[in-house]
């Protein structure tokens, strides 16, 4: 299955969601909030737990999670260490110990997990925010040209045309 053809695919399957425009965009948000922080392993679980318990919808939810995928995965936890480690660590980065025992890799596990972790809430709040307004908008935009659509074929459907030719 080739990347266009994938895409395609998850477009039919977004416009053809059911329930409101705001639970579908608080999915989409939150599934994005997720996949941007670096808690790999717990993404759809963590996700789909949250859905239900929020009660939005867990389809665009679990889209919103491919947002990180193995392309985007680097880049966004270096970006997630960086912010962590400027807000937490301005003063003592972190350095590789000069003994290492089980104390002092603990410790530097500890303080750049913390470090990822932070960073991975600070950079995880834009994209959600922004997702929340587009996929709103987008869901707004396709019903509403979905309900002009059907107008005009209703309007058209109560007024047949005029009979043209010897039966009028």
């Amino acid at each position: 299955m080739n990347f266009r053809r994938t895409i395609k695919y998850y477009w039919l399957k977004f416009r053809r969601l059911q329930g409101s425009p705001q639970k579908l965009a608080w999915g989409m948000a939150l599934g994005v909030f997720i996949g941007v922080t670096p808690t790999v392993p717990f993404h759809t679980v963590g996700a789909l737990t949250l859905a239900a318990i929020l009660r939005i919808s867990p389809v665009t939810t679990y889209l919103g999670i491919w947002v990180m995928n193995p392309v985007t995965m680097a880049p966004l936890y270096l970006l997630a260490y960086k912010v962590g480690e400027l807000v937490l660590l301005k003063d003592a980065p972190l350095a590789l110990p000069e003994v290492y025992n089980f104390q002092t890799m603990m410790d530097l596990l500890w303080r750049g997990g913390l470090a990822l972790q932070v960073g991975g809430l600070i950079i995880a709040l834009p994209p959600a925010i922004i997702s929340y307004f587009l996929t709103l908008w987008l869901v707004q935009r396709y019903r509403r040209q979905k309900a002009k659509q059907a107008a005009g074929v209703l309007r058209l459907s109560q007024n047949p045309p005029e009979p043209a030719g010897p039966e009028a």
